[in-house]
């Protein structure tokens, strides 16, 4: 899918950075005019400054690039002034002045008007098809650019890849809103009043559910101590302003395609690569809760290999293993998509029947149990080549109560996998 931005949305989102500009252009005259009076108000100085770098960073995204690069030269005589330590000199104060005159210039020949505060809302155009975790959620990211028009753009052009955007340009309130979203990735702006984005990217690897979150820093292109101190820091990455969509999208998904891997990594087991217990139990909570909240079915069953051990001290431990995998795999086939099937622990696996109620899941499972037990698994010989063995299951049901917790049902699973192996094994007990 192309990360290009239509004609309709360059000329929406020029519109929106003239009227942008128009609204900083009042504010950095009215800083320049204070300079002028007291060369040394670092307030006004710092507004002045800003609105340079904004402008520097996010004018070339809208095709004005020589604004952008008028605007680059004057935040770094702006630089110059801060680095320096003095009060503001006529020279400088000359350098903001044609700066200012200079987008003054773009704004009329633009024809910028007078306009009502607010953004206007963007072309409609299609929705993309969704880029989708291992859940089936779209990917979250979350903007953070104390420019509005900057964060607006970035997130139009993460919209229009298939990921969900959301944007925060309050930096006062940037961290509280992470931990509200919790996002899969973070793209933040180093230069912002209060807090700048070095310190809140310490602050967000201070959260231990954010240690692995992908953080791209935005920066100014060819600011090389930026790029350094933000990797330092605990970034993973970095774009440069103005940025290209395609790069933009194409540094964005190979990080996710990484965190995706990590996730992946963290919930499987090793052997069978189907879930391991650890999720198994967190999406079990997840599933007793949506079951409760729209009213729908939910089975456990608990999953165990008859005489494993015997497999075991016949053919040797990686026969058993390779019994273990295939039996994941035939698990999984056997059951419908929208089920959940783990390694429970050993020889035991759960299966997770999603909106299925007892007769239709106890139908399902017997007939995955006569299906085990009239498959031949192909296992490594201990003298070498292959050999066939077979096994049987026991599998015991449980269907979600009224108001019960995850708690109970394992209980009731198992107490009716104890009743089944008591019993004689290869066949199905549900819990009463």
């Amino acid at each position: 899918m192309s990360s290009d931005l239509s004609s309709d949305d360059v000329r929406q989102l020029r519109s929106l950075f003239l009227r942008e500009l128009l609204e900083g252009l009042r504010r950095a005259r009215a800083a320049h005019a204070q300079l002028t009076h007291a060369g040394g108000d670092d307030k006004a100085l710092q507004e002045l400054r800003g609105f340079f770098h904004r402008v520097a960073g996010t004018a070339a995204s809208v095709q004005l690039t020589m604004l952008g690069r008028l605007c680059a030269a004057c935040e770094g005589a702006a630089d110059l002034v801060v680095e320096s330590a003095v009060p503001v000199s006529r020279t400088a104060l000359n350098v903001f002045n044609d700066g200012l005159k200079g987008v003054e210039a773009v704004l009329e020949s633009e024809g910028a008007v007078e306009s009502e505060p607010g953004l206007p809302p963007m072309p409609q155009h299609p929705e993309p098809s969704p880029v989708l975790t291992l859940d089936g959620r779209a990917w979250r990211v979350l903007v953070i650019d104390d420019d509005p028009f900057s964060a607006r753009l970035l997130d139009n052009v993460l919209r229009s890849a298939g990921l969900a955007s959301t944007t925060c340009s309050d930096p006062s309130r940037a961290f509280d809103v992470v931990q509200e979203e919790m996002p899969d990735l973070i793209l933040l702006d180093v230069v912002m009043p209060e807090q700048d984005g070095f310190e809140l990217c310490r602050r967000i690897r201070t959260h231990p559910a954010l240690q692995l979150t992908p953080i791209i820093f935005v920066t100014r292109k060819g600011d090389v101590e930026q790029r350094v101190r933000g990797l330092q820091m605990g970034g993973n990455d970095y774009v440069a302003k103005p940025f290209e969509p395609q790069e933009l999208v194409a540094r964005v998904r190979s990080h996710l395609q990484r965190l995706a891997e990590l996730r992946e990594m963290a919930i499987r087991d090793g052997l069978t690569r189907c879930f391991n217990s650890k999720y198994f139990k967190s999406r079990l909570e997840t599933e007793i809760i949506r079951a409760r909240r729209y009213g729908s079915e939910l089975t456990l069953g608990i999953l165990d290999v008859d005489h494993f051990k015997r497999i075991n001290d016949t053919f040797g431990h990686p026969a058993g293993d390779a019994v273990l995998a295939h039996l994941a795999s035939l698990l999984t086939a056997s059951v419908r998509s929208t089920d959940v099937v783990a390694r429970y622990g050993g020889e035991e696996f759960g299966i997770m029947l999603i909106e299925a109620a007892v007769p239709e899941a106890a139908i399902i499972i017997n007939r995955l149990r006569e299906r085990i037990a009239r498959h031949q698994f192909v296992v490594p010989a201990l003298a070498g080549g292959d050999l066939n063995v077979s096994c049987t299951v026991s599998i015991g049901l449980a269907s979600l109560r009224p108001g019960e917790e995850m708690g109970p049902i394992l209980a009731r699973s198992d107490a009716a996998l104890l009743e089944a192996k008591h019993n004689g094994r290869n066949q199905v007990r549900v819990a009463p």
